[in-house]
């Protein structure tokens, strides 16, 4: 149940939570939680309407490379990516592995 941390970590961070009416939010890529779960559960918990845009990732390989990674696998609470250069699997992440809240709307 993982995806009771995303929530919890989200919510964490809403003030008046009983006076929202939507929240932007912006997933990276290599978050852990897919787009649809994210959406369904926070909604239950919340009955907000939820926008949600996508952040595609960028990594920083020691071999030189820099920019998106090749994702090789997507669990039910992670990402496996590699270097398409290089095949380094988990070089650094410098974009695209946070849920950032963009935008709370209240009543």
């Amino acid at each position: 149940m993982h995806e009771h941390s995303f929530i919890q970590s989200i919510l964490k961070d809403i003030q008046d939570k009983d006076n929202v009416i939507s929240i932007d939010i912006e997933l990276g890529e290599l978050v852990g939680i897919e787009e649809n779960h994210l959406r369904d559960h926070l909604f239950d918990e919340t009955g907000w309407k939820i926008n949600i845009s996508l952040k595609k990732a960028k990594i920083k390989c020691p071999c030189g490379y820099e920019g998106p990674p090749t994702i090789t696998e997507r669990l039910h609470d992670m990402v496996i990516y590699e270097c398409p250069a290089c095949g380094l699997i988990g070089p650094e992440i410098f974009e695209g592995n946070k849920i950032k809240i963009l935008k709370v709307i209240y009543k």
